[in-house]
């Protein structure tokens, strides 16, 4: 798997910037909802559910609001730039985080997340449809694996010790921490050289962006490859945000004594569990593409195949992790929870990225992106709800995982007939049928 980085300059270094800043986000997330439980304080427990899920929904919805801009931007500016852009940004957006020291910034606090996530959407469409231009065809699915096992790596690494350093240097010191990792992620990203954007034949108008008609191409094009189940994947294990809820929330007040030796435990916080729980996921998303890679074959069928188990084995390890009350087997259910969900993550964008045209990568993925963060966003403040009317782990965790299920058995129906003989037609190509159908009308690991 490494060797795509040894065989593959370009992508070595686009590589090394998703490390440095990936490690950056995790620290960030452990050290935020740890704020926000130390300035909500116990008597806003009656709402704790809501709100650490809509801290998950402003960091998903800036996806859903922008991707319609951010796809047709990054199949149409030059992507390295956008990239190092938004690290700058970046940095200033985390660097304001410090000014939240109280219960009445809480409304900073958020406006703070959803700027960030707006501008990480800009980044994450430059990087996701420049990638494949850095690799050879043969070595796309080494890279892709190799992505997602490095996010897995770093959600583990830096959950760990956004959890310890939240001790030692205390909240503020991880936003400092944070904010030089990007400023890392642009110097590597200076250097970088990509092919151009493709030339489109019409210039990007805000009219276009604002009626969708740029996505509605490239839903147009996913539609004649006979992909939109493959592309839609992730918004159905989206309903699954509401995991993401259970584990700190889990963390909060389940264990919010977890001691780990020669530390003082934060029994105020649970931040130190909650980053441990995170780290438990990033090991399964590491462990998932690794063992499929290992042991499955990587054809469109067998990748369909294992899109579908990744439902079944998310929602059955989170069924038993709310059913458990020591830490070490609730750290098990997440970590065997999440080698389903990062499986199918990998294997439907490797399905997906096969086959669209190079043209409308930004866009797809976009368009991608969109569904997964707003059926997150939901599937989270679902389970924020159930938290807070029932005061029950068990029965948060119970409902998400019946919609997972659920979810899982509407895909797989509709997924059984995915068409993949046929190739992926360019956008300078005479229109198809499915293309000049479209044309009167002119858009979760």
């Amino acid at each position: 798997m490494f060797a795509v980085l040894r065989d593959n300059p370009r992508f070595r270094r686009l590589w090394s910037a998703q490390v440095v800043s990936q490690l950056g986000d995790w620290l960030n997330r452990v050290a935020v909802l740890t704020l926000i439980g130390s300035i909500a304080g116990e008597e806003s427990r009656m709402g704790f559910g809501l709100l650490l899920a809509f801290e998950m929904a402003l960091r998903l919805l800036p996806s859903t609001v922008l991707g319609s801009v951010a796809g047709p931007v990054a199949d149409r500016l030059p992507r390295r730039a956008l990239m190092v852009v938004a690290d700058l940004l970046r940095i200033a957006i985390v660097l304001s985080l410090l000014l939240v020291r109280g219960p009445e910034q809480l409304p900073l606090l958020y406006a703070l997340l959803f700027s960030q996530m707006a501008v990480s959407i800009f980044f994450e469409a430059a990087r996701g449809a420049a990638m494949p231009g850095t690799v050879r065809k043969e070595d796309l699915r080494a890279a892709y694996t190799l992505v997602a096992t490095t996010w897995s790596m770093m959600l583990t690494i830096g959950a760990i010790f956004g959890g310890l350093l939240v001790e030692i240097v205390g909240i503020r010191g991880v936003f400092i921490l944070d904010s030089v990792t990007y400023a890392v992620s642009a110097i590597l990203l200076v250097g970088l050289r990509l092919d151009p954007v493709p030339k489109h034949p019409k210039a990007l108008e805000w009219r276009d962006l604002v009626l969708l008609r740029d996505m509605r191409k490239g839903l147009a094009h996913v539609r004649e490859l006979g992909l939109t189940p493959v592309v839609f994947a992730k918004s159905a294990w989206g309903v699954a945000g509401g995991f993401l809820v259970a584990i700190s929330v889990a963390g909060r007040i389940r264990f919010p004594g977890l001691e780990v030796p020669g530390l003082a435990s934060s029994a105020a916080t649970g931040g130190l569990a909650i980053g441990l729980l995170y780290a438990a996921r990033g090991v399964g998303t590491a462990l998932g593409p690794i063992l499929s890679r290992r042991f499955l074959a990587g054809d469109d069928a067998s990748l369909r195949r294992q899109i579908s188990a990744g439902f079944f084995i998310g929602a059955i390890g989170y069924f038993f992790f709310g059913r458990t009350e020591a830490f070490g087997l609730a750290a098990l259910f997440v970590c065997l929870a999440h080698t389903g969900g990062s499986n199918l993550w990998v294997s439907s964008s490797t399905f997906w990225q096969r086959h669209v045209d190079d043209a409308f990568r930004g866009r797809v993925y976009a368009m991608e992106l969109m569904g997964m963060t707003l059926a997150t966003t939901l599937g989270g403040l679902l389970a924020g709800i159930v938290y807070d009317s029932t005061l029950s782990i068990d029965t948060m965790v119970t409902t998400t995982s019946a919609t997972v299920i659920v979810s899982g058995c509407i895909w797989t129906f509709l997924a059984r007939g995915v068409d993949t003989d046929r190739e992926a037609p360019s956008e300078s190509a005479p229109p198809s049928a499915a293309s000049a159908a479209e044309k009167p009308a002119d858009g979760v690991d």
